[in-house]
């Protein structure tokens, strides 16, 4: 029987901080799990263990949260259209990024925007 915890020594610490390193660099790219677990010689199964264990979501979901953050940032700090801003981010479709925008802060992305410019 597997334990359910895993801990997590030095070598698997190092391979968590390279993982989100590599996704801190490329979240705007096309790049899964997989890749990730690539850039550290790790199976995908492990490496997404590992990073869970140390960052309690999986690399899939860091991923989405990296890419939320940056149209985040985009739409509170520029006027880009929303479409640009959702490819900037690492999206590759509107409908995914609306619904994945939408479902991880609780607005639509022209919502969010629109909380930081007042009308005069």
């Amino acid at each position: 029987r597997h334990d359910v915890t895993l801990k997590l020594d030095h070598i698997s610490i190092e391979s968590v901080e390279k993982m989100a390193a590599f996704i801190a660099v490329n979240y705007n790219q096309d790049i899964s799990t997989n890749d990730v677990a690539n850039t550290v010689g790790l199976h995908t199964d492990y490496a997404n263990r590992l990073f869970k264990a140390a960052f309690g979501i999986t690399i899939k979901h860091y991923i989405l949260e990296q890419r939320v953050a940056h149209a985040k940032r985009l739409l509170s700090t520029s006027k880009k259209n929303i479409a640009t801003i959702a490819f900037d981010a690492g999206f590759n479709s509107i409908s995914r990024f609306n619904a994945t925008f939408k479902s991880r802060c609780g607005y639509t992305p022209k919502a969010y925007r629109k909380s930081f410019y007042v009308s005069v």
